[in-house]
This record gives structure tokens, sequence and C-alpha cells, in this order.
């Protein structure tokens, strides 16, 4: 898949493209999705395909993070306060999701 980048921020896009092309000398094109809200689905790929399956992931876009966790992005707060009393807490979704190996320190 093609790698999306998110940022709180305008500034923050520009940034990254400015030192893509003057740092590595990589050109980068960014194109804006229509997406203002990302979730980390906690409960893993099962549960959301689950609920894809019964139909109320319509209008959100599925991917993963870097480490292959389900994140899903919604159009709006609506949308997403939507999904969520659809699915109650069955997918775990929580507005961020630590690093494995700091989730994996936490714990000791």
């Amino acid at each position: 898949g093609v790698p999306i980048l998110a940022a709180v921020g305008p500034l923050q896009f520009e940034v990254t493209t400015s030192r893509l092309e003057n740092e590595y000398g990589v050109g980068a094109s960014l194109e804006r999705l229509s997406y203002s809200n990302a979730r980390w689905a906690l409960a893993g790929w099962a549960a959301v395909d689950a609920a894809a399956a019964d139909g109320k992931l319509l209008g959100v876009y599925k991917l993963q993070d870097a480490y292959g966790r389900p994140v899903l992005l919604f159009p709006s707060e609506w949308k997403m306060n939507s999904v969520i009393g659809a699915v109650g807490d069955s997918l775990q979704l929580r507005p961020y999701a630590v690093a494995p190996d700091v989730e994996e320190r936490r714990r000791k």
C-alpha cells in the first residue's frame, strides 16, 4: 500500500516534505485525504473484520500502522461517534496506541 502520514496541523506536512527533499534528496508529493479522525482498534483484525462484515464500518477507511495493527480513519467526528455507538467497545477504539516495545516495558 501507499504510506499515509498523519499530523496535527499542516505545518508538520511542510516540514516533512522539506526534510525529505533537502536532507534525503527524495521527491515527495502529498495528497490530502478526507479523513479527520483516527482510532486504533486494539481488539485486533478479527474484531475489525467482523464489524465490517456486519456493515458497521461503511465509510470508514481501514489501514494498518507500522506494527500491523488496525487503524480506522473516519471522515468526521459524527461518523466516528456513530460507529462507536454501533460497535460499543467491541473494537476497543482508542485515539492512540504505543509501540509494542514500550507496551512490553510498561508491563514489566
